[in-house]
């Protein structure tokens, strides 16, 4: 799934003005969202978009493992809330994952922008279709590059290839705490 980098939302995003994450999660994944009733989600109700939304959700994984066992305690912390709200959650906790580096919002003050060490894929019976972003820049006459963006994505894919992404939460700690001590 490549991400629409012409589209309004991103190419339109500022500092200061919202980003709209689950428009575009809901674009990106159109292809699969149609597979489910031949429409829109805007078009649905609450309760298809919810059941539309969970299918898609199961198929997903995070780094080569499940989203729904990736993200376990946050989905245990959402046992009061309905499944729409549960759903709905776990959407805008993902898609702040994949288009963060779209976000202006969450630029560095060194100015660049958001990462994470999370690849996000859609498992159709072992073939994957990863969310990524070929965006490329003009670089001469007619020559194209890849985009920094294009390059972040790229970068993922690499480390997933050489299955060197966090596989849970509690290893993504460890990383973390690990290059928090080399950065010092």
């Amino acid at each position: 799934m490549d991400i629409n980098t012409e589209n309004a939302i991103v190419k339109f995003s500022a500092k200061g003005k919202p980003f709209p994450y689950d428009k575009l999660f809901y674009e990106t994944v159109n292809k699969y969202i149609l597979e489910y009733k031949n429409a829109r989600i805007d078009k649905l109700t609450e309760k298809d978009v919810s059941i539309c939304l969970a299918r898609i959700i199961r198929k997903m994984e995070v780094n080569g493992v499940p989203v729904q066992q990736f993200f376990k305690e946050e989905l245990d912390s959402w046992t009061g809330l309905s499944n729409y709200q549960r759903v709905m959650n776990l959407t805008d906790l993902m898609s702040k994952d994949i288009f963060c580096c779209f976000d202006k919002n969450r630029d560095l003050p060194d100015g660049s922008f958001c990462r994470v060490d999370r690849l996000y894929c859609i498992n159709n019976d072992g073939e994957r279709d990863f969310f990524m972003c070929t965006e490329t820049n003009k670089s001469g006459l007619f020559k194209k590059v890849p985009s920094m963006r294009a390059l972040y994505f790229k970068d993922l894919m690499d480390r997933y290839n050489r299955d060197a992404l966090p596989k849970s939460k509690e290893e993504e700690r460890k990383l973390n705490i690990k290059f928090n001590h080399e950065v010092r």
